[in-house]
């Protein structure tokens, strides 16, 4: 399992459990183009920030309701065939 970086605006960042002060550095969020407090790393070296994480989360939690666990299957109903 790959390490979870993270960055902290103004303070520095962890980095495969290293910690790196570095008082210059601003933490961007790739996904809403802010920068933001704090963000942990994604895949391809960009960042995301705890509420777009948590958004993303919650969206996991009703797809996975909505599609398996409701018994509904598909939004559409059965497909032919």
């Amino acid at each position: 399992m790959a390490a979870i970086d993270v960055h902290v605006s103004k303070v520095g960042s962890i980095v495969a459990g290293q910690v790196r002060p570095e008082e210059k550095l601003v933490a961007r969020c790739a996904l809403c183009a802010r920068d933001v407090d704090s963000a942990a790393a994604l895949a391809g070296g960009q960042f995301a920030c705890a509420p777009c994480l948590r958004e993303r989360l919650d969206a996991l939690s009703v797809a996975r309701f909505r599609l398996v666990e409701s018994g509904s299957g598909t939004p559409w109903g059965k497909s032919a065939g």
